[in-house]
């Protein structure tokens, strides 16, 4: 129920309106209360006093005509009286509907102009109002209107903010993928062999028949004391070695592939030579077929 009826309603019965800060309405019992009183009625009249209280049966009133608790009807008519303050503060003149209108002069003191009286509830809605600034009960009846509205986001905007997160989280997703596949394929490639390993498969022949030359180039008059020995080129695990192994066949280099506990596997040629040579030849391996981890070649 609008509080500002109330209002008119207590002081058409009880005679007698006390507003905390604005002061106090007085109705002469001889006021027009009849049906068909279209003018503002003389028979209110006001007294300004800043410092009145509220009244206790005003209170009470409001409580049993609302429905709610005393300290809520009080808080209802606080708040309704602290916006009255303010619109007068700032010098609009405030309406209350079925009693008058109240201004504040240049004496800083509220003077008050009879309205019209309210003759029942059904007909406060057809009573021709003042041009003064008005207020509705339901924005005074709280301080919430005063407060700033938050601004609540458009279903549009959600959706967006929605799908802007999943689209992020698959472009992460998807560079890391990529990072992830380009290390792997770099790593892979760090494990090949070095392109001048295939350049030394041709050289291989060469080498083989330059041993053979030195064997022959020997003194006759010397006995051509020749062994086969194993120039191990590489000593390195099962994977790395099968695939150099195959690598160095499809070259058409007679490489031999040996283990001897299935965990260490090793790569060599078996070449005859004399002890001699062994370091020479050793040499020459190490140089066209180095090993991953840049170990020698070595004669067995």
């Amino acid at each position: 129920m609008k509080l500002a009826p109330l209002l008119a309603q207590y002081l058409y019965q009880e005679k007698k309106l006390s507003l905390a800060g604005i002061g106090t309405f007085l109705l002469d019992p001889s006021a027009r209360t009849s049906t068909d009183a279209q003018h503002a009625s003389e028979g209110i009249s006001f007294q300004y006093s800043a410092a009145i209280q509220n009244d206790d049966n005003l209170i009470a009133y409001i409580s049993s005509h609302t429905g709610k608790m005393k300290s809520l009807a009080s808080s209802d008519l606080n708040s309704y009286l602290e916006l009255a303050r303010q619109f007068l503060h700032i010098g609009k003149p405030f309406q209350i509907e079925g009693i008058g209108t109240l201004v504040k002069n240049k004496a800083r003191e509220l003077e008050f102009t009879a309205g019209h009286l309210l003759v029942d509830k059904g007909r406060a809605s057809g009573i021709k109002e003042l041009s003064a600034t008005s207020i509705s009960d339901e924005s005074l009846t709280t301080y919430e209107s005063l407060k700033p509205q938050v601004d609540r986001t458009p279903p549009y905007k959600a959706i967006f903010l929605g799908f802007l997160v999943i689209a992020t989280t698959a472009v992460i997703i998807w560079a890391g993928y990529r990072m992830y596949k380009n290390n792997s394929e770099k790593k892979a490639s760090e494990e090949q062999e070095p392109t001048q390993e295939t350049t030394a498969v041709t050289d291989t022949t060469k080498y083989v028949a330059r041993a053979r030359d030195t064997a022959t180039a020997a003194p006759q008059n010397e006995p051509a004391n020749k062994n086969n020995y194993r120039f191990v080129i590489e000593v390195t695990n099962k994977q790395r070695a099968f695939r150099r192994y195959s690598l160095l066949k499809k070259g058409g280099v007679p490489i031999q592939i040996g283990t001897d506990d299935s965990v260490t596997y090793k790569l060599f040629f078996v070449l005859a030579a004399t002890s001699a040579d062994t370091a020479r030849i050793s040499d020459s391996l190490t140089t066209w077929y180095p090993a991953l981890n840049h170990r020698r070649t070595f004669a067995e």
